[in-house]
């Protein structure tokens, strides 16, 4: 079910791993939290030319890696205002929450592929030709802020 970012719907997540998705319509960047969800790693690009194969991949990966919650980017414009894409986000989200019976969250992603090109510069890399990468730093960018305010209303709790 695609929960609301309430700090009861947060903090009712198990302990485990989490998985981070940055939806688009090329490619999807996925992330993937320590089984503690204190840090958040690049995990993976997929391909998005095939929604029943993405499915199927993001699946395997669930189950391998034992993930408890799945975050997804939420594209907004700086107003706050839903995005075109955002549409696109929630049929796939809705998608997966089908098969998955698992927690999924949408999350501001604002500035996470901003960020991930800006960190590709400062590291010497062209982000013209390591696009998958800024999908997988991106995903891991948005997983991270998740992250963050799970551990605050952790500790405020």
């Amino acid at each position: 079910m695609i929960k609301k970012n309430t700090p009861e719907a947060i903090l009712a997540i198990s302990t485990g791993r989490i998985l981070g998705i940055d939806y688009g319509k090329k490619r999807i960047g996925l992330a993937l939290s320590d089984p503690f969800q204190m840090l958040a790693a690049t995990l993976k690009t997929v391909l998005n030319t095939n929604a029943a194969r993405v499915t199927m991949d993001i699946e395997e990966i669930i189950r391998e890696h034992n993930v408890q919650a799945v975050i997804a980017g939420h594209p907004l414009h700086m107003t706050g205002d839903e995005s075109e894409m955002a549409a696109k986000v929630v049929e796939f989200m809705q998608a997966l929450d089908e098969r998955l019976k698992m927690p999924i969250f949408l999350w501001d992603e604002r500035w996470t592929t901003v960020s991930a090109e800006k960190l590709l510069v400062e590291t010497g890399q062209s982000p013209s030709h390591n696009r998958h990468k800024i999908d997988q730093i991106a995903a891991a960018y948005l997983l991270q802020s998740f992250l963050d305010r799970m551990s605050y209303l952790k500790r405020n709790a």
